[in-house]
C-alpha cells in the first residue's frame, strides 16, 4: 500500500532551483519513497526527539524523511549534499 508523501516547503524550494534533469531524478525518487519507503532507505538516523529518520541517497543528494505508519504518510524533511 502506498504512503502519502508530504514534503517540507524548504525542500520544495530547493528542488525548484535545481537543473531539470536533477530535479526529475529526485522527483522519481520521491515517488519511489511513497511506494516503498523502507526499500529506498540507504541509512537511518535519529532526530533530537528520538524519532527514527530514513536517508535515501539519490545521486549527489540525501533525502531525509520519516515514516508515519499510523497515518500512512512519509514526511520528507530535508535534502542535503550526500557525503561521498
Amino acid at each position: 500500500m502506498r504512503y502519502r508523501v508530504l514534503i517540507s516547503i524548504e525542500v520544495v524550494e530547493f528542488l525548484e532551483r535545481l537543473p531539470s534533469k536533477t530535479r526529475n531524478s529526485l522527483r522519481r525518487a520521491v515517488a519511489a519513497i511513497g511506494a516503498d519507503p523502507l526499500a529506498m532507505a540507504d541509512a537511518s538516523d535519529f532526530d533530537d526527539t528520538g524519532r527514527k529518520l530514513q536517508i535515501a541517497i539519490i545521486g549527489d543528494f540525501a533525502l531525509i524523511y520519516w515514516i508515519d505508519d499510523a497515518d500512512r504518510h512519509v514526511k520528507i524533511l530535508d535534502v542535503n549534499a550526500a557525503d561521498r
